[in-house]
């Protein structure tokens, strides 16, 4: 039996997650900011451009307002190629390069 090995949380694809998904909520971000009694907009916004995690608890409170499970709104580190969402155009998906060159780019643009 393959032993599955640890995994660690993308900060980066979470961010694009959380954000597409909130988004297409049709919360505001001042809606959701008071469904997580927080005091302030701006934990909201690191989260979505990836720069911070939300705690479980708030991660937990997220899911219940985006209607999805928790695992629904993280992403693990792989080298896939993600589909972030899909389009309207007849090809019917827009789709990322390899996962770790489009991640490596941004890092590098950060760093």
């Amino acid at each position: 039996m393959k032993k599955e090995t640890c995994v660690s949380l993308d900060l980066w694809m979470t961010g694009r997650v959380l954000n597409n998904k909130i988004r297409k909520s049709g919360y505001t971000i001042a809606q959701i900011q008071k469904e997580l009694n927080l005091s302030c907009p701006q934990p909201i916004y690191r989260w979505m451009n990836g720069q911070t995690m939300p705690s479980i608890d708030n991660l937990y409170k997220l899911s219940r307002i985006l209607k999805v499970h928790m695992e629904d709104l993280v992403v693990p580190m792989q080298d896939d190629v993600w589909i972030l969402y899909t389009s309207r155009n007849p090809e019917g998906s827009i789709r990322l390069k390899k996962y770790h060159s489009a991640y490596l780019k941004k890092s590098k643009r950060v760093g």
